[in-house]
């Protein structure tokens, strides 16, 4: 299942903005592919990347090209982060979630009224779906959807986990939740609809899935150290790792480059 480890030799094309989640402050295991020429100098030399160390509890915006622009705010504990439009990037937090400007990092928002919050995600009907563990007197992974008052809309119950990492969701309203060595996919009404297994020897703690554009669900896999794909029964169809020059480790936050390229966090802590 190699097919697609090329990615890691060619150039990552430039992109507006990297958005990407890390959990020790290693800004280099970004630029995990190798690039050669002219061409591909440029492009790494215009990037611009927000960084999140949730090791160091710190939020970063690095622009390669001109680092008196760079930017280190310290921020709460909390996992995930997106960009919200206006300027703003929303980050989790352990009692709800903050709101920043990138420009310059200043706080424009928050909400600390929900402690016990793993990670926070804006939905497409601009509410935000909180999530947790055994939280808001359920049992299991809860979702809470909240408006920008705080105020409570929904709650979404998957009784059978018992951890939680990140979550995305899908173009049919559902939710990718990673969830150790299990990925899922569950509607507004506590069903699962989807699942596959990750393949791994230890406990993968996988970080962050998304569901592809041919129906199939890519996932980053913590301590498994690499991509796993899926396929519509719950099938592995492919694998990614690095060479072993990058000293793959655990794959955390992933963004998808609009040449099909892949940059991800290859977290080196402990």
């Amino acid at each position: 299942m190699n097919s697609i480890k090329r990615i890691f030799k060619k150039n990552i094309l430039q992109h507006p903005l990297l958005l990407i989640c890390i959990i020790s402050l290693l800004v280099g295991s970004c630029n995990s592919s190798k690039s050669v020429g002219s061409t591909a100098v440029k492009n790494y030399d215009t990037r611009r990347l927000l960084l999140r160390d949730e090791g160091k509890s710190q939020l970063s915006y690095i622009n390669i090209a001109n680092p008196d622009k760079n930017w280190y705010v310290a921020v709460p504990a909390g996992r995930d982060m997106q960009l919200v439009g206006n300027g703003r990037v929303l980050i989790g937090t352990g009692t709800g979630y903050e709101e920043h400007e990138i420009a310059t990092g200043k706080k424009m928002f928050e909400l600390t009224t929900f402690t016990g919050t793993v990670a926070a995600r804006r939905l497409r009907n601009g509410n935000t779906l909180l999530s947790g563990v055994n939280w808001q007197g359920k049992k299991g992974i809860v979702l809470v959807e909240v408006n920008a008052t705080g105020t409570v809309l929904r709650t979404i119950n998957y009784t059978a986990f018992d951890y939680v990492r990140l979550l995305r969701e899908t173009p049919s309203g559902n939710f990718l939740i990673t969830s150790n060595k299990t990925v899922f996919e569950g509607n507004d009404a506590g069903t699962v609809v989807w699942q596959a297994k990750i393949i791994s020897a230890v406990d993968a703690h996988s970080w962050q899935a998304l569901r592809l554009a041919n129906g199939q669900t890519i996932v980053s896999t913590g301590f498994a150290k690499n991509f796993q794909q899926f396929a519509a029964d719950g099938k592995i169809t492919d694998s990614i790792s690095g060479p072993a020059e990058v000293h793959p480790y655990f794959y955390a936050g992933f963004q998808i480059l609009s040449n099909g390229n892949y940059v991800v966090c290859n977290w080196q802590g402990h």
